[in-house]
């Protein structure tokens, strides 16, 4: 007699969403429309006929320009409206990807236990039936249970896609448009007010951001993203909702009209450079070998005319809000806003060598100071950045870099999620000062009480004038100052107290930092700067010692330590320079004495050609 175990067949794959996360692209687009569609209507507005109109013109151009500002409005309340719905359907999504996921698992391993549960059966014998029927029957329920979760998530997908077409349709003609202008109740300059009045309070900001609807949200976000992209307190994805609507407007508007050969102003090309430094810092992760599409990439501030237009830039790869690790990297001198991708490079490295741990982190490349910068490349362009480049022997610009260092701080700790079960803030945050970015982040820590976990000194000028001697002058949770330098970094060796100085070399030993341990980099000379440049700017290279250790840093971990420098970093760089006196010598002595051979040998090769000359002419 043959029994039959009734075996549930293999659950079908489940097929990839066709809409991703990657659609907030087209949020940002309808934005952007929607941003410069309520400019031109409060422009027409508060414009009508010119002032020496009068009579029937003037009446006509009035109530011309009040129409098409109405008209416009109405376009503009209709764009805001299907913005909002992009938003929410894009959450959507990034939610049932999600549940996609976690259903794709199970699918695997359901379908690994019928498989190995048809091994069972075919190796049973008849005492197994009974027991392996059982088995075939939990099964079946397994299956049955996935089968009515994947449909229900093809129903939800469905439902999201019905409402985003749904908020299309409402506004598809003028007089709809209209009508949402209309019913739009939203107080724009209450609510900039409202704003204004917390005086840069990241804190109550937050808990004022939250208490908005999501249309009051999204009409500051359209008609005040440079301000709203800009405020700590804000969370990071309305602020990248924002700045990117503000970069989308600039690359537009200027690109346009360099198409056009209308030709740029120098203001105008620097505004052009520095958008584009931004736009190629945000596609890092997508241009990479092979392309990440799953790193969530923003932009944090976005101010391209700042610092007399050297510009503000911040680009974060991850979510700070959410982050278990979030780091924020401090760059140095010769850089501006243009210069944002080549940071972004080192910040995005960092970010893939955190995350290999299994948590979640988000790296900031944060230029978001007027550090002392100048292009030789543009001197003749910009003159006025050689005298900028001179500010870099004191500190003002790292002081007043700190405090705007120390605010972006507390606008992260601001939007950081809350641990419920501890209250505590979620993200184990470090703050990464490079070069004069270390002067600048010892600057925060000291006088503005940066509420970081962690600061890590790297390549540093000084840890922050006269009143620094020591670590825990910084204000850090102990043990939580870290410092490193290549021993040929020459930066590292300007460490110095006094008018000429900008405070201790951090990676002194009797200084009190733990001093990771960092790659010496190669030895070079006054005709080979180029090295000295490399060796100061080599700490974020894949498979230095120095990326390994920060990374160690940023995850909460001890990275690999060393006792610190003996030698006072000044009398480091006098005994270069007397080396090198000592090297140039030699090699003048060693060239002088090669031409004179060179001379010699041409002589006598001379000599002996016309002794063969003359030879030649006797039989």
């Amino acid at each position: 007699m043959t029994t039959t175990i009734a075996v549930p067949g293999h659950v079908a794959a489940i097929a990839p969403l066709t809409a991703t996360a990657r659609a907030a692209s087209v949020t940002t687009a309808l934005r952007s429309v929607a941003t410069t569609l309520s400019d031109i209507s409060e422009w027409m507005s508060a414009n009508g006929a010119p002032a020496d109109w009068t009579g029937d013109a003037s009446t006509a151009a009035d109530h011309a320009m009040t129409q098409v500002a109405k008209e416009t409005d109405g376009a503009r309340a209709a764009f805001a409206r299907v913005a909002v719905a992009c938003d929410t359907y894009v959450d959507r999504v990034v939610h049932l990807t999600g549940v996609r996921d976690g259903l794709v698992g199970r699918r695997d391993t359901v379908n690994d236990e019928i498989d190995a549960l048809l091994t069972k059966i075919e190796e049973s014998t008849a005492d197994d039936i009974a027991s392996l029927q059982g088995q075939a029957t939990a099964l079946q329920g397994k299956v049955d249970r996935l089968v009515d979760h994947i449909i229900q998530l093809w129903d939800d997908v469905t439902a999201a896609e019905d409402v985003l077409i749904a908020a299309f349709a409402a506004v598809d003609s003028t007089s709809e448009g209209q009508d949402a202008a209309a019913r739009d109740t939203t107080d724009v300059r209450a609510l900039r007010a409202e704003l204004t009045n917390l005086g840069g309070d990241p804190d109550a900001i937050n808990a004022w951001w939250n208490t908005l609807s999501a249309a009051e949200r999204e009409a500051l976000k359209i008609s005040d993203p440079d301000l709203i992209g800009n405020t700590n307190g804000i969370p990071t994805g309305d602020r990248d909702d924002a700045n990117r609507t503000s970069l989308e407007r600039d690359l537009d508007d200027l690109t346009a009209k360099k198409d056009a050969h209308e030709g740029l102003t120098k203001e105008e090309q620097r505004l052009l450079d520095r958008a584009e430094a931004a736009r190629d810092a945000l596609n890092i992760p997508a241009t990479a070998d092979p392309p990440d599409t799953d790193t969530d990439v923003n932009l944090i501030v976005y101010q391209p005319g700042a610092f007399g237009g050297d510009g503000a830039v911040a680009v974060g790869y991850g979510d700070p809000d959410t982050a278990d690790n979030t780091a924020v990297i401090v760059p140095g001198i010769t850089n501006d806003a243009s210069s944002i991708a080549g940071q972004g490079d080192d910040a995005y490295r960092l970010h893939q060598a955190a995350i290999r741990n299994g948590e979640s982190a988000a790296t900031i490349a944060w230029m978001g100071y007027d550090a002392p910068s100048w292009n030789p490349e543009n001197a003749l362009d910009w003159p006025g950045d050689g005298l900028d480049m001179g500010s870099v022997i004191n500190e003002d610009k790292a002081e007043a870099g700190g405090r705007l260092l120390a605010d972006f701080v507390d606008g992260l700790r601001a939007t950081d999620t809350v641990d419920s079960a501890t209250g505590d803030q979620k993200s184990n945050l470090s703050v990464i000062g490079h070069s004069y970015g270390s002067t600048t982040a010892a600057h925060a820590a000291h006088d503005h009480g940066l509420n970081a976990d962690s600061l890590t000194l790297i390549g540093s000028p000084g840890a922050g004038g006269d009143h620094v001697n020591s670590a825990s002058d910084l204000g850090l949770p102990e043990g939580k100052v870290y410092a490193g330098a290549a021993e040929n970094d020459f930066v590292s060796w300007l460490g110095r107290d006094g008018d000429l100085g900008m405070g201790k070399d951090p990676t002194q030993a009797d200084f009190g930092a733990k001093v990771i341990s960092v790659d010496p980099g190669a030895e070079f000379h006054a005709d080979n700067l180029e090295q000295g440049i490399t060796n100061h700017t080599s700490y974020f290279e894949p498979e230095s010692q120095s990326l390994a250790n920060l990374t160690e840093i940023v995850q909460g971990e001890e990275p690999d330590v060393t006792g610190g420098r003996t030698q006072d970093a000044n009398d480091m760089a006098i005994d270069w320079a007397r080396d090198e006196a000592v090297h140039q010598v030699e090699k003048e002595i060693d060239e002088s004495v090669q031409e004179a051979k060179d001379v010699y040998n041409g002589g006598k090769d001379w000599v002996d050609d016309r002794v063969d000359d003359f030879t030649g002419l006797w039989p």
